[in-house]
């Protein structure tokens, strides 16, 4: 390793340090990352992601998890079925890229770390509070019956692509977003 003229800190080495980490994870896998060639990537000495984020399974799973939140934004169009239905397309193109498969299958998860484990489990049960937002503002706008349940509604979207990817394989169907929420939305709307 060279020298690393004006060394990154912060939220700076933060960003330099994930971006480059999802780069090598859309372009070899995420088994062909190394934090080594992370590092080079970033520019940044090896140290200074060790101290940050002491073993590779935690850099990993810090990337893949803030990539959720920017590719997977939280829809507001207005109503519920637009709302759905763009929640799981996104989340169906996300499930559909390395990084998106390598988070579902849970691949940078290891047995010997479970403090990894925890950081996982801690991040989707805020992102599954926060999606629930997305029904309960349909059951505010009447297009979904009050007596919905948020939490059932976002895991059985969910649950679907999670099977999809981790049990069948191959492309997800086309038409899957908009046949997924049709079947949940007959469920929960008024008649």
């Amino acid at each position: 390793m060279g020298d690393f003229p004006g060394q990154l800190r912060g939220a700076r080495l933060r960003k330099a340090v994930l971006d480059a980490t999802l780069a090598r994870i859309e372009a070899a896998g995420i088994g062909a990352v190394r934090i080594a060639d992370v590092a080079a990537d970033a520019g940044v000495h090896e140290t200074s992601i060790y101290r940050r984020w002491k073993t590779l399974p935690r850099l990993l799973l810090d990337a893949l998890l803030s990539l959720v939140a920017e590719e997977i934004p939280l829809p507001d169009t207005g109503s519920l079925r637009g709302d759905l239905e763009r929640f799981v397309t996104d989340l169906i193109r996300f499930a559909q890229t390395p990084s998106g498969r390598a988070l579902i299958r849970g691949s940078v998860i290891t047995e010997a770390d479970p403090e990894v484990d925890v950081i996982r489990r801690e991040f989707w049960v805020r992102r599954l509070s926060a999606s629930e937002e997305i029904v309960r503002r349909g059951i505010a706008r009447g297009d979904a019956v009050p007596t919905a349940d948020p939490r059932l509604t976002v895991l059985t979207l969910g649950g679907l692509i999670h099977l999809h990817v981790t049990q069948l394989g191959g492309e997800l169907p086309a038409g899957l977003a908009r046949d997924a929420v049709d079947l949940v939305l007959a469920g929960i709307t008024p008649r």
